[in-house]
């Protein structure tokens, strides 16, 4: 889940149209990728992430799934699901009563991640983009 929410994170956030002024000495990765860090750790882009994050998360466990229950029965032998609520939140909820707070502390905690993951994607990308020009010299010609 995380994996995946950097990655939505990384390609918001991406876009040529930020990219700070050129410095000859990067390439437009590194360039971009510096950019992204620098967005992603600001607090009021952290601030709205979270917020919007959030927004779908909520939509997301609200979802009703008695009915999907209902529907499976017959894959259960006809026997009723035991169910704890009718939407994702009840059912979390039943479980973890602090599991919202827990919840809204998680998507904070990610999107911090997130700046510092690609803080430290900025300082690597140098030495990743050597690594793999050497690696595609090193192959034979394979056109």
């Amino acid at each position: 889940m995380r994996s995946a929410l950097f990655t939505a994170v990384a390609l918001i956030v991406a876009t040529p149209a930020l990219a700070a002024p050129a410095d000859e000495a990067r390439s437009e990765a590194q360039r971009d990728v510096q950019v992204m860090a620098d967005k992603l750790n600001d607090p009021s882009t952290q601030a709205a992430m979270s917020g919007a994050l959030g927004a779908v998360m909520a939509a997301v466990l609200d979802m009703r799934v008695d009915k999907f229950a209902k529907a499976l029965e017959p894959l259960n032998g006809g026997k009723k699901i035991k169910m704890h609520g009718n939407t994702l939140r009840e059912m979390a909820e039943h479980e973890d009563p602090k599991f919202e707070r827990k919840m809204q502390d998680g998507t904070k905690t990610a999107v911090r991640s997130a700046g510092s993951l690609a803080s430290a994607l900025a300082v690597m990308l140098p030495e990743l983009e050597k690594a793999f020009k050497k690696m595609g010299d090193a192959l034979p010609n394979l056109k």
